[in-house]
């Protein structure tokens, strides 16, 4: 078995990393460009096998050669990516943004990224935006390949009577369908994980053992090529964020990548002369230095320019991605792959496991540095040593441990009995601090009963977090036996919930609610799930003789404010002016949330705390008296918090709290507090 070299091959890499490249500057175009990974890992799975399948044959085959030319192939540019990467990261990230990246930089250096990513994609983990090694997740996939992979293929060898294909699609069938059923339940999981995405490099290892005749019939050629290059076209150019991935639609594209490189086995065709020309060659030669380039050099330059990223500034991104992948082929990539630096295997493989442990030390460091909240111009930017805001999570991993209301944490002055309870989801915990010392400034002790993803909606269950169903039940039933509890204050991400997706730059995961208590409840649409679930919450409180506050929608601003205000600081501009949102965009994104308020505030005995009234005046502001309000995009900041309660937001909520219990809820006038009624 013979392998020579196919121009056609390296211009279907560009075709990948073009596709990557362009969707990831935003060209609406390239919608579906994400698939060039999938194309990669169908060209990697069929030139390996190839590769080793050659060498096991002739009885050359050797496990550290192999691995040695895998690490000449893939460490030296990853090492010089990663060794930019975390200084720059010292400049431009906020501390948890600098906590992120160093543990992925450790990920990355024990080949493990694809994990991380996927076991910290929760919902404070922030965006894709600012992760300049998100994308070191599709190499952690290759090289978990190709550890276990030519293993496998000895075995096989050695004792499976060199049943190669059995084998290969065997297993490949069974990962394709893992993909498909782990999609429908765990979008994420089957996105970055091994298992469920082998079957890909499977379908090129199985192109490999030539079980399929070579289309030696030019027609056919044709046709095949045409084919693929079609499927192809159609996954880059018709796909978009919103579809269904990985599972069936990731079939499309790797199925293309296989037609044409199977076409191209038999002789040339139309697809393989287009992609034999010298320029789509020349950027296949450099699609590995420009694939780990240009994800670092969109995150920072976003970074910098606060978002505002102009047609100019992505052909500018383009530009420089091009460069820096020349140089690293060049000067990086070529050196150690044609051994012109350290030629022996002994030492190269000693000097790439220092360089990785070398990074993987800085990545700890960095993280245990808490992501040096002690730099200039950091020490105010929102989470930098955020206490409080850790002290309420601590109080939410613990509730599972109580049993009635006085074992919750407290809110307030420290004595007496509580006269009202904080419940919801993480904007409840954002709240916590504010109404923690605004409550204490009026005479009132207060509980604290918050799960993150949670909405305080009985009867409700969250998709992708099971337990809120059953956090929202232990919180009524506490309320029962708690007579002393006086006003109940909801607070939720409520246009998250009513929507079902976050703000539109902000990435993360969707919420599909299901109403437990209809018999179609799986299949109503979440907004009609958000009004029966608080109406439902809403009457067993009254039945509990308790006054609701709900508090109204916070303004989300789909940018990371600590972030703009550190770069802000840095450069002498005003966050404000680069990402307020104007107040048109805080009433748009609660069109599906108002009519729920409306309908409830109708029927009586609610009222309904309005922070945009404080926030927003034309435009919702970002920093106040130069300090940030918010913690990332949509939770307030400690100070933001503060900010809020002590402008008056909750007065009214505090005074309820001096007057006798009313017997009449039920009827009771609705109070709105705000200049934008529900």
């Amino acid at each position: 078995m013979t392998l020579k070299y196919r121009a056609d091959i390296d211009g279907l890499r560009a075709v990948a990393v073009l596709s990557v490249l362009l969707y990831h500057v935003g060209s609406g175009v390239f919608s579906g460009g994400y698939v060039g990974v999938d194309i990669f890992f169908v060209i990697s799975g069929y030139l390996i096998t190839t590769i080793i399948l050659r060498e096991v044959e002739n009885g050359s085959f050797s496990i550290v050669r192999f691995y040695e030319r895998r690490a000449r192939r893939i460490l030296p540019a990853l090492a010089a990516v990663m060794l930019v990467a975390l200084p720059l990261g010292t400049v431009l990230l906020t501390p948890f943004q600098l906590r992120k990246l160093a543990e992925s930089a450790v990920a990355a250096a024990a080949f493990c990224s694809n994990v991380l990513f996927y076991a910290t994609s929760g919902y404070f983990d922030g965006p894709a935006a600012f992760k300049p090694l998100l994308h070191t997740w599709s190499l952690a996939v290759e090289e978990q390949y190709y550890i276990f992979f030519p293993l496998m293929l000895l075995l096989i060898a050695r004792y499976g009577g060199r049943r190669y294909f059995r084998w290969v699609a065997g297993l490949g069938l069974l990962s394709f369908l893992g993909c498909v059923l782990v999609t429908r339940v765990d979008a994420t999981a089957a996105f970055y994980l091994i298992p469920t995405r082998a079957w890909e490099l499977f379908i090129g290892s199985v192109l490999s053992l030539k079980v399929f005749a070579e289309p030696r019939n030019r027609g056919t050629r044709e046709a095949i090529a045409a084919l693929g290059a079609a499927l192809v076209a159609w996954a880059v150019f018709g796909y978009t964020p919103d579809t269904s991935f990985p599972g069936v639609a990731a079939a499309v594209p790797t199925l293309g990548a296989a037609l044409i490189i199977h076409a191209g086995t038999g002789g040339t065709s139309l697809v393989s002369r287009v992609l034999s020309l010298r320029p789509m060659v020349f950027v296949g030669l450099i699609s590995y230095s420009l694939y780990l380039w240009h994800w670092p050099v969109i995150v920072y330059t976003e970074l910098y320019l606060i978002g505002a990223r102009s047609l100019t500034g992505s052909a500018l991104i383009v530009a420089a991605s091009f460069i820096l992948a020349v140089l690293s082929w060049k000067y990086v990539e070529t050196p150690f792959r044609t051994k012109r630096l350290l030629p022996r295997t002994g030492p190269l493989l000693g000097a790439a496991a220092a360089t990785l442990f070398v990074i993987a030390c800085a990545g700890v460091s960095l993280w245990a540095l808490r992501g040096l909240p002690n730099r200039q111009y950091v020490r105010d930017v929102a989470g930098a040593g955020d206490a409080r805001w850790k002290h309420w999570g601590r109080c939410d991993k613990a509730f599972d441990s109580k049993h009635n209301l006085s074992e919750l944490c407290s809110l307030g002055v420290a004595d007496g009995k509580a006269r009202f309870l904080l419940w919801g989801d993480s904007h409840a915990r954002a709240l916590a601090t504010g109404i923690d010392k605004g409550a204490a400034r009026h005479g009132f002790k207060g509980k604290y009963a918050s799960h993150s993803g949670c909405p305080p909606l009985t009867g409700v269950g969250v998709v992708h977090h099971p337990e809120c169903s059953a956090f929202n039940r232990a919180v009524l039933g506490m309320l029962a036996s708690a007579p002393n509890i006086k006003t109940v204050v909801l607070a939720a991400r409520w246009p998250l919930d009513a929507e079902g997706k976050p703000s539109p730059h902000e990435g993360g995961e969707t919420v599909r609610l299901v109403d437990l208590k209809a018999a179609d409840g799986a299949r109503l649409p979440n907004p009609v799930v958000l009004q029966a679930g608080l109406k439902r919450t809403i009457d067993a409180l009254h039945r509990l003789g308790k006054h609701v506050a709900v508090v109204r929608s916070i303004p989300e601003i789909d940018y990371s404010v600590p972030s703009a205000y550190l770069i802000a600081q840095m450069t002498g501009r005003d966050a404000n002016a680069a990402i307020s949102p104007p107040i048109a965009s805080y009433q748009s994104r609660n069109l599906k949330v108002d009519p729920i308020f409306a309908r409830i505030a109708s029927r009586g005995a609610v009222e309904f705390v309005d922070p945009s009234s404080y926030l927003c005046t034309e435009r919702c502001m970002v920093v106040h008296d130069g300090r940030p309000l918010y913690r990332d995009n949509d939770h307030l900041s400690e100070f933001g918090a503060t900010y809020l309660v002590r402008s008056g937001a909750f007065d009214d909520v505090f005074a309820k709290l001096t007057q006798a219990p009313d017997k009449s809820l039920a009827t009771e006038p609705v109070a709105t507090m705000g200049a934008h009624q529900p």
